[in-house]
Formats: C-alpha cells, sequence, structure tokens
C-alpha cells in the first residue's frame, strides 16, 4: 500500500440533502481516476458506496462511505454522507475528521431542509466549504433561481 505524508492527505466530507447527487459523483470521480473499472448506479444497485443490503434495497446511502482517490500525488479521501436526516449523526462523525466540505445543491430543487442543516453544521465547524450545484442538465433549471435559493436560505459564507 502507497504511503502519503500528512500534508498531501485531504480528508473531504460530500454532504447535502437526500438525491442531491453525493454517491453518483464519488462514483464518477473513482471511475475517472480509474479506481474502478465500471461506473457504478445508485438506481441499479451497483454503486461501490452504496454496497450493504439496506443501501441498495433503499437506493440512498445510510451510512458514511470513504473512496480514497489519488490526485496529482495527494490522496482525497471523500466522505460520502447520507443524505436522510435520520443518519445526521454520520454527517457529524464525518464532519469531526474532514478539513473541506463540498455541500450539494440539486439545481431544481435548490437548498432543501437537509442542505440548510448539514452547511450549518459545517459552518459552526469551521469548516472549509464549497458549493456544488449539480444535476444541471435537468428540466426546469433556471441559474437564477438556484442563486435566490442559495442566498435565501444560506449564510453567504
Amino acid at each position: 500500500m502507497k504511503e502519503y505524508k500528512t500534508e498531501n492527505i485531504r480528508n473531504i466530507a460530500l454532504v447535502g440533502h437526500n438525491g442531491s447527487g453525493k454517491t453518483t459523483f464519488v462514483e464518477r470521480l473513482l471511475f475517472n481516476t480509474k479506481v474502478t473499472t465500471r461506473m457504478g448506479s445508485v438506481q441499479s444497485g451497483t454503486a461501490a458506496m452504496d454496497f450493504e443490503e439496506e443501501e441498495i434495497a433503499r437506493n440512498s446511502s445510510v451510512a458514511t462511505g470513504i473512496a480514497p482517490i489519488e490526485w496529482k500525488g495527494t490522496k482525497l479521501n471523500m466522505l460520502d454522507t447520507p443524505g436522510f436526516m435520520d443518519f445526521i449523526g454520520e454527517v457529524n462523525a464525518a464532519l469531526r475528521v474532514t478539513e473541506g466540505v463540498i455541500v450539494f445543491v440539486e439545481a431544481v430543487a435548490g437548498v432543501e431542509v437537509g442542505t440548510e442543516i448539514v452547511y450549518q453544521a459545517a459552518v459552526e465547524q469551521n469548516k472549509s466549504l464549497m458549493l456544488l450545484v449539480n444535476k444541471m442538465n435537468r428540466e426546469n433549471v433556471r441559474v437564477s433561481r438556484i442563486k435566490e435559493s442559495i442566498d435565501a436560505n444560506l449564510d453567504g459564507r
């Protein structure tokens, strides 16, 4: 197993409302960096990150999955957290061990209750944040509506 210096390791939590695309995003990263040989799918039950029987049955994460990915000599530990607020403990645990957080916002739905909760938790823990607006290829996506949703529901940090 390859060893990394501490300064070359980044732990990043992926958080957001259920269905915002966190697991699919990780599946794409795993495939594009050749960690996996095929693109897994949440809907078909082939996602590398959602392998528990309950996750496959629900088509949704119930536990945090960790995907180690190497990028330009840096190990990125991507922590794919559940989006259902029933599993907020998983999100809080992931936030404790990460430096950075990617907050997923679903393009049509905008900022949802779960998005607000996990965003606020990351802000309270003074995490480096990035917003990722996902599913921009869907019908009825309006950038102005997404921006309004973000401005109205997140503190603008």
